[in-house]
């Protein structure tokens, strides 16, 4: 079973600043602390906040004017970094347009899973599915391990393009994941939900495990409506791809 992915260090000062710049709600145009201030700040040396800059430098978010200082671009408060620690860019979508998309991905990459899946695989999924259960019971770390499920189902199709799209389309709904930990009955259903899925692959009943995905993202399509205010504009975000970070590991 692959182990779940960590943040390289540069990956996390990245991160930090990226954080530091909507905390302190700036604007495209103000300029940000030199990198000798940011050290201080995040207690971190200055070759990784260097390295740090130099990535957000390259995917467009800052802009460095010798003599002057470092500066927001319009694209800042629309980046952040994804679970695969390459940049994302925020574009608008409904929740409704985005699972619209993933949730008959979602059953196709089920439905081919049962049938391309190894028994290795399937130990795998029963086993991140019991990883599951102890971090919904130890109150940490659940989305990792949901997250991970689904994108192990992905990996059983054997299609690149539907892997990355899956990955893609969760990625999209990955701000909600915390927010929905606070309600332990939605993961008392995942629980219930992965041992069925589970189950219907162990027993090669595609049609079970298609039922029992399409109602999970149906499921999951509902709760994540829940934490949209219907008042407002009821948006949230799907993300694409930009450049991966240059001369910084982004493999663990």
């Amino acid at each position: 079973m692959k182990a779940i992915r960590r943040q390289s260090l540069s990956e996390q000062v990245v991160e930090s600043i990226l954080n530091y710049i909507k905390d302190k709600n700036m604007k495209p145009g103000e300029q940000i602390p030199t990198e000798s201030e940011f050290s201080e700040f995040f207690q971190v040396s200055r070759t990784s906040i260097r390295e740090a800059m130099k990535a957000l430098s390259m995917n467009g978010v800052i802009l460095s004017i010798p003599g002057k200082g470092t500066f927001l671009q319009p694209k800042a408060m629309d980046t952040f970094i994804g679970q695969d620690g390459i940049l994302k860019i925020k574009a608008r979508a409904t929740i409704k347009e985005i699972m619209e998309i993933r949730t008959p991905l979602e059953v196709l990459a089920i439905e081919l899973a049962a049938q391309r899946g190894t028994e290795k695989e399937f130990e795998e999924l029963e086993e991140i599915c019991r990883e599951y259960v102890k971090a919904v019971e130890a109150k940490r770390n659940w989305m990792q391990w949901g997250a991970r499920f689904h994108a192990a189902i992905a990996e059983m199709t054997k299609n690149p393009l539907l892997i990355s799209s899956l990955r893609l389309l969760g990625d999209s709904v990955q701000q909600y994941r915390e927010q929905l930990a606070i309600c332990y009955e939605t993961n008392l259903y995942y629980i219930e939900s992965h041992t069925i899925i589970c189950k219907a692959l162990r027993e090669g009943d595609v049609e079970k495990a298609k039922e029992e995905m399409l109602h999970h993202m149906k499921e999951t399509e509902a709760s994540l409506n829940k934490l949209i205010d219907e008042d407002d504009t009821g948006n949230t975000f799907c993300f694409k791809d930009t450049e991966m970070f240059e001369d910084i590991d982004t493999k663990q």
